[in-house]
């Protein structure tokens, strides 16, 4: 039998109610964000780009030595940006990051995020990697994120292959 007041044992029921409450909002709110179902874009790096944001000026190509690239795995796929970086260092390109990141939309190929200096290492990277989009940050040097998407397939990028590079134009949208 309890000796305590039935003022004390309401209470200490409904802390451990409360706390229990708050623990399944949490988790629940936790799953919801891990499988897509609540997107919350406030703790992704962006958002997909649109065309209106894209430079319409003719890009000339560099030479792969002259992009330094981070790589970013958005995907639930162990290692895939390990392995787009290989291939890329491969292909002359300066890795400088590998990592892990978090996006609140993953329904793309692959995005290019860089900054106004360099287009032209976005515009040459792009050429490597088909279906990815370029979108235009407020960065101030030529580095350039790789943000590899759900859709994204090594496959596409090794049939690439070899490269004729000429001048052209960003890829900023699907469509």
């Amino acid at each position: 039998m309890d000796h305590r007041p039935a003022s004390t044992r309401t209470r200490r029921l409904l802390i451990w109610l409360g706390t229990f409450a708050v623990i399944g909002m949490i988790s629940g709110a936790s799953w919801l964000m891990i499988n897509g179902t609540l997107p919350l874009s406030i703790f992704g790096r962006g958002s997909i780009p649109t065309a209106e944001q894209c430079p319409s000026s003719t890009q000339q190509p560099v030479v792969p030595e002259r992009v330094r690239i981070s790589v970013f795995n958005t995907t639930n796929a162990a290692g895939l940006a390990h392995e787009v970086a290989d291939e890329l260092r491969d292909r002359s390109f300066r890795v400088a990051e590998v990592d892990n990141d978090y996006f609140a939309d993953t329904g793309f190929a692959g995005i290019i995020r860089v900054g106004d200096r360099g287009l032209r290492q976005a515009y040459t990277l792009q050429q490597h990697i088909p279906g990815t989009m370029v979108d235009v940050d407020e960065r101030d040097d030529y580095s350039v994120d790789l943000i590899l998407g759900s859709e994204f397939s090594v496959l596409d990028m090794e049939e690439a292959g070899d490269l004729e590079m000429v001048p052209g134009q960003l890829r900023c949208s699907t469509d």
